[in-house]
């Protein structure tokens, strides 16, 4: 008996590849899969390049043990590239990002497939989606750059590469210059991965000159989720072109007969397939369905046939069933938003972070950075100071002593009434007193005094009497005329706490003043060191100014971490601790930085609070199947009783017929969900 081959193959097992789609600073992983003949998404992760395109394989490795489908081996990859990322008169990636590209793949031991240029994905989706000629304004919209397509009856008519400036229509009107004397389509499509409303309302609020478009322009915004539908679709749709083409091959082989010595002539064409493969890879692209407009007629047949009477019911029965496949087919649609069970997530989690990347999985990889400032700061000062003039005067010294005389050595003290003191200018002598005790004559002399202070309180008048410090009262002083020339008056200097708070100043604005970061990058604020290496201030300490600046150059050390890689920690440590049926949603996770230490030299201490939401998981595909044409309470009853959905909303199109019954065709559903 022969055995035919085909008998004896096994059913193959899910077919599976990598996606992966690049930008200019970041990228998405994406496992798909082919189920029930579909391709599907299976799971998918962003990220961002932790250094430009240099280290690509690293950050696809990486973020591939994130995926929980990552662990298993899956070889063949399909790139898909932004259009500016391809040199447009080659047809070729540019060879900066092909090198990393090519690096990757031989270090991590992928079979490439080819690429595709995700404008032109985009816009064979949409021609698909809408069943009418494409005539719109796509706008990609990444990083630095923009890519512009103008499609007129599904035919590229204007295609642009510009960088992006501040003012997002001035780069639109740059492109939309050169578009001749025809007008522009009325329909503006924008895409990339984030919010696109701003941009969208520029557009609606410009008033656009007359000679761009006939009516004013509407714009519509592609999100994420819809430009990988674009890809997977473009991408399989590929695929089964190259299924059948490889088909055809198979049987042109087959019809030849022939053998190699110790090798099959199938064998051999895959050995040296294989060995040339990347080669080719460097210059291939997938070709996408074409976008001309399809149109078909039927011939025109005229024929008189007299049918029996008993066929018309017939044929009422097959129009009547045509009518209701029609219906069904195209127009009986339901859309489903479900709003699954969720459980908060509210937990304090300390993980460690480290300056080497290679310290492990378990630690977040902290980047360190130092920025150099010029910055320059001033105050009112609040130091004070007096000056002013002594008092200066004549006194005549008496000496009533007839035992002795004085000698009064210079700066000898005198004390007035009032006990404001003065000193001699120089030395004065003054002899003994003359006379008896009953008829006492003193000796006088004269001498020059000046305060001991300034101000206008030594200018005393005339009659004031002084003693001699240090003397007896036998020896004393009067002036005669007044003293004059006391003054005083306060003034504004620079004190020593005025210098400290302008560095500090100084440091607070250096903490302000950070560099542009990628959004996924977060600063640990607690850890930032500053120092002034330069300072140079206006005015020295003590010096009389009523304003005092510092300008200095600050050095400043600062540690990053990255938000994306943290929150797939997170999801990896606590999705064990949540039901299985749950499966925590990244993009509801919110960490807030608590506490920052250093542990050593390269290790930090981080504490988070995470919140966030876990989701009961559906399965859309099963739950499509259980929703086809059921009445709307058997719809219930299945989304409360099997999925534990308490609530939904759902719009239900019935089409040309009145029963309200759910789609005969799982195509027909589309389910949303919402947490």
């Amino acid at each position: 008996m022969m055995a035919l081959p085909f008998l004896n193959k096994k059913t193959k097992s899910e077919e599976k590849y990598l996606g992966l789609l690049l930008k200019e600073q970041d990228g998405v992983l994406m496992i798909l899969a082919k189920e029930e003949g579909r391709l599907v998404l299976q799971e998918k992760i962003n990220f961002s390049y932790s250094n430009g395109w240099e280290n690509l394989t690293d950050d696809v490795d990486e973020n591939l043990s994130l995926l929980t489908l990552g662990k298993e081996k899956i070889s063949k990859l399909i790139i898909f590239v932004y259009s500016h990322l391809v040199d447009q008169a080659t047809k070729q990636i540019q060879k900066p990002l092909l090198s990393s590209i090519k690096k990757m793949v031989e270090e991590l031991a992928f079979s490439p497939l080819g690429y595709i240029e995700v404008g032109e994905a985009v816009a064979s989706f949409l021609q698909k989606e809408e069943n009418f000629p494409l005539n719109s304004i796509l706008v990609e919209i990444d990083k630095t750059q923009l890519s512009i397509f103008v499609y007129k009856n599904n035919q590229i008519v204007l295609k642009k590469v510009v960088s992006r400036t501040d003012n997002f229509i001035d780069d639109l009107l740059t492109v939309f210059k050169e578009k001749g004397k025809e007008f522009l389509p009325s329909k503006i499509i924008l895409y990339n991965s984030k919010d696109l409303d701003e941009k969208a309302e520029a557009i609606l609020s410009y008033r656009w000159p007359p000679e761009y478009f006939l009516q004013l322009p509407k714009v519509a915004i592609i999100k994420e989720e819809e430009v990988i539908k674009a890809l997977i679709f473009v991408f399989e749709t590929q695929l089964k072109e190259e299924v059948s083409l490889l088909k055809e091959k198979e049987e042109k082989k087959e019809e030849k007969m022939g053998f190699l010595i110790g090798k099959d002539i199938k064998e051999v064409s895959l050995v040296e397939k294989k060995e040339s493969f990347f080669e080719k890879f460097l210059y291939f692209r997938f070709k996408l369905p074409s976008l001309k407009n399809l149109s078909f007629s039927f011939p025109k047949i005229s024929f008189k046939v007299r049918l029996p009477s008993f066929f018309l019911p017939f044929f009422v029965f097959l129009l009547l069933l045509g009518g209701f496949f029609v219906n069904e087919w195209f127009f009986r649609k339901l859309t489903l938003t479900l709003y699954p069970e969720t459980k908060k997530l509210d937990k304090e989690m300390v993980l460690l972070g480290s300056l080497k990347k290679e310290d492990g999985f378990d630690k977040l990889t902290i980047t360190k950075k130092e920025q150099e400032l010029n910055l320059s700061s001033s105050k009112k000062t609040t130091g004070e100071k007096e000056i002013g003039q002594k008092a200066k005067g004549e006194v005549i010294i008496f000496n009533s002593d007839l035992d002795s005389s004085y000698t009064l050595p210079k700066e000898t003290v005198l004390v007035s009434e009032n006990g404001l003191k003065f000193f001699l200018e120089e030395e004065v002598k003054v002899a003994s007193a003359s006379g008896d005790a009953s008829n006492l004559k003193p000796a006088t002399a004269k001498g020059k005094v000046v305060a001991l202070s300034i101000g206008p309180e030594y200018n005393l008048r005339e009659g004031n009497k002084f003693l001699i410090e240090g003397k007896s009262k036998n020896i004393m002083a009067k002036n005669e005329t007044p003293f004059f020339g006391g003054t005083r008056n306060k003034i504004k200097t620079v004190s020593k706490d005025d210098l400290e708070e302008l560095r500090k100043k100084i440091k607070e604005e250096a903490k302000k003043n950070w560099p542009i970061l990628d959004k996924d990058k977060k600063i640990i604020f607690d850890l930032t060191e500053v120092e002034l290496k330069e300072e140079e201030f206006s005015k020295e300490l003590g010096e009389e100014a009523e304003e005092v600046s510092l300008k200095a150059k600050v050095s400043k050390k600062f540690y990053l971490y990255d938000e994306n890689q943290l929150k797939n920690r997170v999801v990896l440590f606590l999705q064990k601790e949540v039901p299985s049926n749950f499966k925590i949603k990244k993009e509801t996770l919110k960490a807030s930085l608590l506490e920052a230490k250093k542990e050593d030299k390269d290790t930090l201490s981080l504490r988070f609070k995470i919140e966030g939401k876990a989701v009961f998981e559906v399965s859309i595909l099963a739950l499509k199947k259980d929703l086809i044409f059921v009445s709307k309470e058997k719809m219930a009853d299945i989304l409360k009783d099997k999925y534990k959905i308490e609530r939904y909303d759902f719009r239900l199109s019935p089409g040309f017929l009145i029963f309200e019954k759910t789609p005969l065709f799982d195509k027909n559903i589309e389910v949303k969900i919402s947490y």
